[in-house]
């Protein structure tokens, strides 16, 4: 079995949650404020936002950890306050892991639990507890914006080399026929 790292599951879960969960919005490694202070600087390795009414739910919000060792795991359970920030921007939470590395009871009732199973994918192992949200803080929403923002100025320097490129070779195609 070929080691699994976090990188991997944040992809696999995003092509995932994307294939399975039509209308939803899914933003890799979200920080959940701006500026370089306290809680700000502190991320989320992935939030998504339900954009459809489905099943009688509007804007349901999850936020997902990942987890791929028993020594992350371990630190996490010393810290359940790192989870708080989670637990208010979102409706529902999941840890993310490779298969057999949690141990349910280590849970708390609300969280849940997705497993990657090595050739399989992704199995909900545990569905989360969905959990009425706070409204979110400004900071969180412009932590969003401007995580779009920089996405769309890198995919429009890129579209602006490829034209480049491809004007450079046309005119030196052009120039191979004259």
């Amino acid at each position: 079995m070929e080691k699994i790292t976090a990188d991997f599951l944040l992809k696999e879960l995003k092509k995932y949650h994307e294939a399975n969960s039509p209308g939803w919005v899914f933003m890799p490694e979200v920080r959940y404020g701006t500026g370089y202070r306290g809680d700000n600087e502190k991320r989320i390795d992935a939030w998504a936002i339900q954009c459809w009414k489905f099943n009688q739910a509007q804007n349901l919000r999850r936020a997902f950890e990942i987890k791929i060792s028993r020594s992350d795991i371990r630190h996490e359970l010393l810290n359940p306050d790192k989870r708080w920030n989670a637990y208010a921007i979102s409706n529902e939470f999941y840890f993310v892991a490779p298969e057999g590395l949690f141990k349910l009871k280590e849970l708390e009732r609300v969280d849940g639990l997705i497993e990657w199973i090595d050739g399989k994918g992704f199995k909900i192992t545990k569905p989360a507890k969905i959990r009425e949200g706070f409204f979110p803080r400004w900071s969180f929403v412009a932590s969003i914006a401007r995580d779009f923002r920089e996405r769309e100025k890198r995919l429009e320097d890129k579209i602006k080399y490829l034209e480049a490129k491809m004007e450079k070779e046309q005119l030196e195609l052009f120039t191979e026929v004259a």
